[in-house]
């Protein structure tokens, strides 16, 4: 097949968005499939075309930057081309052009996917703007869905509870997003803590951007009330905490600065080897989401054999839920969370007895064929 993937952002860029799309981008070239990815360019020292993993990348300039999505003027033009010369278009959501790309799709008579991973949602903090930016999008991509072969989403779970995707139950096709993991000595997690001087202490970690929605201000509020109890550990962030199209940081600085004897933080982490050493180094793992469609982190975590705590909250809390590997507590709720965390300290052995599960849950090659097999059609 040749397969077109449409999408606002694109490796080297670091989100769960993006890996997801690579990995099965990367997957299906490796199945002799040819693979292109459309995407902008963010990072003007990327080039505009080049080859990654059999993939081709082909990249163009944005004029500005909206919200989380670019404005590239060349995106029609070149989307046109692109939609003629393949068989298959798989667009991932949130897009701000997929009424476009349906629309071209539909002309053309070609064949597109939308692949769901979760509902547009902003921060309530910029009002009345985002509230209608919001509405504009699930109008656009309702209508998108409506004209595409299929909407893949990771679960029903969230499904069933998202305003957009629950009006087309007709129209899903449930596949959960691919996995690989590294493996690590104890030699690598060794190394890793010596790197960023991580102390002799239980680690609890979280990894994400540093956004309203990551609940990372429940983490922080939650520390006083772990270490109070247990003073024997140390939380550990991974991830980029400085976002441009946020203001988040400003709103938890101070947060960070009352925990700081309790808190390292390790910034955005993008070498595989030590992204899973960070995992391994873990007694637990903690997803505070306020909304979260499936938080690739804490799938890494379970994967890597350490054991979660998870809000309760669609998509994100379906793998603990499956796996028994942790527990889930209330949302946007830091006592709970605290008690969460204490809980699993207490009897960490408990949580790894269905680790062998997560594996045969997530298993790359499985998920690979279900995803090939969609796109042709059988």
């Amino acid at each position: 097949m040749k397969i077109l993937f449409v999408l606002t952002y694109y490796r080297p860029h670091w989100t769960g968005l993006t890996q997801y799309a690579a990995r099965v981008a990367e997957g299906l070239a490796k199945r002799g499939h040819q693979v292109e990815v459309l995407c902008s360019q963010h990072d003007k020292r990327l080039p505009l075309a080049e080859e990654i993993n059999k993939v081709k990348v082909s990249r163009l300039p944005f004029l500005f930057k909206f919200l989380r999505s670019v404005v590239m003027p060349k995106f029609p033009f070149e989307l046109w081309k692109k939609v003629k010369e393949n068989e298959v278009i798989v667009a991932y959501l949130p897009l701000q052009e997929v009424l476009l790309t349906a629309f071209f799709c539909k002309i053309q008579k070609k064949k597109l996917f939308l692949v769901h991973n979760g509902d547009l949602v902003l921060p309530r903090s910029c009002g009345l703007f985002c509230r209608l930016t919001e509405k504009i999008y699930y109008w656009t991509t309702g209508l998108a869905i409506r004209w595409s072969e299929r909407v893949l989403v990771q679960t029903k779970d969230y499904a069933d509870h998202s305003p957009l995707l629950n009006k087309f139950k007709d129209k899903w096709a449930i596949i959960l997003p691919l996995y690989e993991t590294i493996k690590v000595a104890e030699k690598d997690i060794e190394e890793f803590k010596k790197k960023y001087s991580l102390p002799n202490k239980k680690l609890i970690g979280f990894s994400g951007r540093f956004v309203e929605e990551k609940g990372v201000d429940y983490l922080l509020k939650a520390i006083p009330l772990v270490v109070k109890k247990y003073p024997k550990v140390h939380f550990v962030f991974a991830g980029d905490y400085k976002i441009q199209y946020e203001r988040f940081w400003e709103k938890i600085r101070g947060m960070i600065e009352e925990n700081k004897k309790n808190i390292t933080l390790l910034g955005l982490l993008k070498d595989k080897k030590e992204i899973f050493a960070f995992y391994k180094s873990l007694n637990i793992y903690v997803q505070p989401s306020r909304t979260d469609c499936f938080p690739s982190s804490l799938v890494e975590a379970l994967l890597s054999g350490v054991p979660c705590v998870c809000s309760n909250i669609p998509g994100a809390r379906w793998p603990v839920r499956q796996t028994g590997m942790g527990e889930i507590v209330k949302p946007k709720d830091p006592e709970s969370l605290s008690k969460g965390i204490l809980k699993v300290l207490s009897d960490r052995e408990k949580y790894l007895r269905n680790s062998k599960k997560v594996k045969e849950i997530f298993d790359y090659k499985k998920t690979l064929v279900e995803y090939e097999r969609l796109f042709r059609g059988n």
